[in-house]
């Protein structure tokens, strides 16, 4: 063995050896958001040309005039970003006013866990509602506050100034602010002011208690992991109903996926069948139904729930529409970026428009009616519907049904979805390669086949009940409470219901 070789070897072993001692962990790489002012454009272009090409109709919610102004707006600060927070800060409010709520931009790994280790937050836990803001609990300097207490400003902004930046948050369908208002809620709202603003080192508060005495607070942020989560009551996982008295029920339906159907170890179908017949056999005339948890879910399981409340099928969509087969962008560079809306199979249903647009052939199973054979039994007894924010989707595509055909008396908070549709169904992830966040795009719009309400607006209350801080987490809090006084009337169309004094005491605040 020559000299060199033999040396080699040497090397070799020595590495692969242990040495016979202990040696220092190599610490974990701290996360890194940084970005140059070029590759945050580079990811900015390429989300603005997805988002144009993908959308079926990007100017639903807005006109092309406020479209060009606003990419014009964000152009003009990306020469100050320097780390993927910044690009946040633009991206995040543009995709806002699409007014689309099923699109999302998801923050990377390092951005999470940025907010995990330096991130100084709001030490409150906040309740919002459409009336104000009010502290669940408090955490370091402010734990003392007493629950219940209102928000009068943070840093110098009243409460109607920082719900107005919430708007720009996060994703919404239209204008809705009950959506945000609940996502906002719990500790949510300390996390978007620090996705919208970053860290601060002290909080300037003012508070008025629920006796109505004044107090201003001088408060030191925390870290994300002083903050506790609160601690709610298990919520079903599917459909439950509860009997109240021999002929009223409540029927809390928490969600239409089938996915979470499956992993109870149920479906929904052969469980929404086995409820509605209980009504039937138990000879039921009042029933409450829950959407307030009802993010939506599978289609078409929000028709399948229409079908047993409403005997006749209804045309739900004037059309299901999307821009192509496939979607196909560049970046800056000339580099692509695809994804395929439909297969083989799919293009079955599909049927192409003049403008090279795909549309949804009214063809069963499932084309643009809520269903073609009809469900039994049938429930035609009175119906309460409780609902607010976080009815979206489906939740908030049956509320709109139910409202069209004036079969429910709605109670709550205007729903988290427009009367006139969504774009939702498949979504393309679109990874951008700068930053390293995700901007989820939806591929289909569903367009309904109804007016009645004011554009961008949801299915509103007839008796409003915004939820109160101090029954956070409860079922049968105000508006369970305002529903089942609603059935003592009695009415026998929605029309004539008179709203209960509770929901007027509740309406005028939390």
């Amino acid at each position: 063995m020559s000299l060199r070789t033999r040396t080699l070897f040497l090397l070799l072993i020595s590495l692969a050896w242990p040495s016979g001692r202990a040696t220092e962990a190599i610490a974990p790489t701290a996360a890194t958001t940084a970005l140059t002012p070029a590759q945050a454009s580079a990811d900015l272009e390429l989300a603005l040309s997805a988002l144009e090409a993908a959308l079926p109709d990007i100017y639903w919610h807005q006109s092309r005039e406020e479209w060009q102004t606003a990419k014009a707006a964000a152009r003009s600060k990306i020469a100050q970003v320097s780390d993927a927070e910044g690009l946040w800060r633009i991206l995040m409010p543009l995709l806002a006013r699409i007014g689309e709520g099923h699109l999302s931009l998801e923050r990377s790994e390092a951005m999470k866990q940025h907010e995990r280790d330096d991130g100084l937050l709001l030490p409150l836990s906040v309740h919002w509602t459409e009336r104000g803001a009010y502290v669940i609990a408090g955490y370091g300097e402010a734990s003392d506050i007493p629950r219940g207490s209102a928000i009068v400003s943070i840093d110098g902004k009243d409460t109607q100034a920082l719900a107005d930046e919430l708007m720009f948050a996060a994703t919404r369908d239209g204008v809705i602010r009950t959506g945000i208002l609940r996502e906002a809620s719990g500790n949510g709202y300390g996390e978007l002011l620090y996705r919208m603003s970053g860290s601060r080192p002290r909080f300037q508060l003012v508070l008025k208690a629920r006796d109505g005495s004044s107090m201003t607070r001088d408060v030191a942020g925390v870290p994300a992991a002083l903050r506790k989560g609160i601690k709610l009551p298990p919520a079903p996982t599917v459909a439950t109903l509860e009997w109240l008295d021999e002929h009223t029920a409540y029927l809390d339906v928490p969600t239409f996926s089938n996915k979470r159907y499956r992993a109870a170890g149920t479906d929904f179908a052969a469980n929404l069948q086995r409820l509605f017949d209980e009504l039937d056999r138990r000879g039921a005339s009042d029933l409450i139904l829950d959407l307030r948890e009802n993010g939506g879910g599978s289609e078409p399981n929000e028709s399948v729930l229409f079908s047993y409340l409403v005997e006749q099928p209804l045309h739900k969509y004037a059309a299901v529409e999307a821009r192509g087969r496939r979607i196909a962008v560049k970046d800056v560079d000339g580099k692509p970026f695809e994804t395929e809306v439909f297969d083989d199979d799919e293009m079955k249903t599909q049927r192409r428009l003049p403008n090279g647009r795909l549309t949804r052939r009214n063809l069963p199973p499932e084309g643009l009616m809520t269903r073609w054979s009809r469900s039994a039994p049938i429930y035609r007894g009175r119906l309460v519907v409780l609902a607010g924010g976080d009815t979206f989707s489906g939740g908030a595509e049956l509320a709109s049904m139910l409202f069209h055909v004036r079969r429910a008396v709605f109670v709550g908070e205007e729903v988290g979805g427009t009367h006139e549709g969504n774009t939702s169904g498949y979504r393309w992830p679109l990874a951008l390669p700068n930053s390293g966040m995700t901007l989820r795009i939806p591929l289909l719009q569903f367009r309904f086949a109804w007016p009645g309400l004011p554009h961008d607006r949801g299915v509103r209350p007839d008796c409003a009940v915004p939820p109160d801080v101090m029954e956070v987490g409860q079922r049968k809090d105000a508006a369970w409470r305002s529903a089942r006084a609603i059935l003592r009337q009695p009415w026998t169309t929605p029309a004539a219901v008179i709203c209960p004094v509770e929901t007027i005491e509740a309406s005028s605040g939390s």
